[in-house]
């Protein structure tokens, strides 16, 4: 249960970035256009942080993606259940 759990919040990501992405194509074809004449000149260094945190998004999804192919859901389910009994014997 836990697995399809996962999967479902990567694919919320995956939709998430995706939108990220054409948002930011978006954006460069309104710079390519002339910018009004009051336009701020810090559009660049925020299209920046912008590429940046995509990025960071999608390290962060190839990082779980590795961590569900690699780590068994059992195993994971195993060590939680040895915490709770070992936890519950020290009380």
């Amino acid at each position: 249960m836990a697995d399809e759990d996962v999967k479902a919040e990567l694919a919320a990501l995956r939709a998430e970035v995706a939108a990220l992405v054409e948002d930011r194509r978006q954006d460069a074809e309104r710079r390519e256009s002339p910018p009004p004449e009051g336009s701020p000149a810090s559009v660049l260094s925020v299209d920046e942080a912008h590429e940046g945190f995509v990025g960071q998004v999608q390290e962060i999804i190839e990082l779980l993606e590795h961590e569900i192919k690699e780590t068994p859901v059992v195993a994971g389910i195993a060590g939680f259940v040895a915490g709770v009994v070992v936890g519950r014997l020290l009380r």
